[in-house]
C-alpha cells in the first residue's frame, strides 16, 4: 500500500468504509430499502450528528423535527455538490433512486450503538408516496 489509500465500495446499503477513533467515512448506495414504498420509520442518531452528500443519481432526504407540537416532515431533493447536516437527534430517512449512491461523515460509533427508530404515521407515508 503507498500513502493514499484507496476505498470503495459497490454493495447496496450503508457500509462504513473509513472508521477513525472519533469519526467514520460511510458509504450509500441504493438498495431496495431505499424505495419509497419500504420507508415507514425514520432513523435518530441520538447525541451524533450526520453529513451526507449526494454523489451519482437522485435521492431525497426526509427529516422531522421530534421536539414540535406537531412535527410535520420535510422533503428535500438533495443537489449534487452539496452537503447535508442533520443535527443530532432528528428523525430523518431516504429515499433513493435505482442507482444512486451517497457518502456520509458521522461519529464512529453511531451505527453501533444503534439508532433509534420511530415509526411514521400512516399519513406520514402516504403523503411520501405521492412525492
Amino acid at each position: 500500500m503507498g500513502l493514499i489509500e484507496k476505498i470503495s465500495n459497490e454493495n447496496a446499503g450503508l457500509h462504513p468504509v473509513l472508521v477513525k477513533d472519533s469519526w467514520q467515512v460511510t458509504k450509500m448506495n441504493y438498495s431496495q430499502e431505499y424505495m419509497v414504498d419500504k420507508v415507514d420509520s425514520l432513523i435518530i442518531n441520538v447525541n451524533q450528528g450526520l453529513a451526507i452528500s449526494l454523489l451519482s443519481g437522485k435521492a431525497v432526504l426526509i427529516i422531522r423535527k421530534l421536539d414540535e407540537n406537531e412535527p410535520t416532515l420535510e422533503a428535500i431533493t438533495m443537489v449534487r455538490g452539496t452537503s447535508y447536516l442533520i443535527p443530532e437527534n432528528v428523525g430523518y430517512n431516504l429515499i433513493m433512486e435505482k442507482g444512486s449512491q451517497l457518502i456520509g461523515v458521522e461519529g464512529s460509533s453511531t451505527h453501533s450503538e444503534v439508532g433509534r427508530r420511530i415509526p411514521l404515521t400512516n399519513r406520514e407515508v402516504e403523503i411520501l408516496k405521492k412525492m
